[in-house]
């Protein structure tokens, strides 16, 4: 008896961890929250403007293959890797996992969290290509 108990209460501990783990690690982009980026805008930690979030027909996105914001060459693009905000060393770059002021994205003037690929730890950070093929933006 005391053992089907112990049974029940580690199913119960189990299924618990997984809905906190998931809570821990909500910087994963939902299918369902795909909403809240679209039409977002991306600011450098120095106030550039650096393109917007959204599907790749919009003009200014950074996902759409023939906008500046979506460039190799382009020094205000996340996407050139010889610009600050698209190596991969800089302090205010998406691809460095441990920038510490990357990009910062704004919808209707209020911060939604950082456009950066990590550290995946951090609940406000959201990597270009989990919002990209999540939201199914290419």
């Amino acid at each position: 008896m005391i053992i089907k108990n112990d049974h029940k209460l580690n199913i119960i501990f189990f299924f618990t961890s997984l809905v906190f783990c998931n809570s821990i690690f909500s910087g994963e982009v939902n299918s369902w929250e795909c909403y809240k980026f679209e039409g977002s805008k991306i600011f450098g930690d120095d106030q550039e403007y650096l393109g917007s979030i959204g599907p790749s027909w919009m003009q200014e996105s950074i996902f759409n293959s023939s906008a500046q914001y979506s460039s190799s060459w382009s020094q205000y693009s996340i996407f050139n890797s010889n610009s600050r905000y698209g190596n991969n060393y800089s302090s205010q770059s998406v691809f460095n996992e441990n920038a510490s002021s990357p990009p910062k994205i704004y919808k209707d003037g209020e911060m939604i969290g950082f456009l950066s690929v990590g550290p995946s730890w951090i609940h406000n950070r959201y990597s270009p290509y989990d919002i990209k093929f999540t939201c199914d933006w290419d």
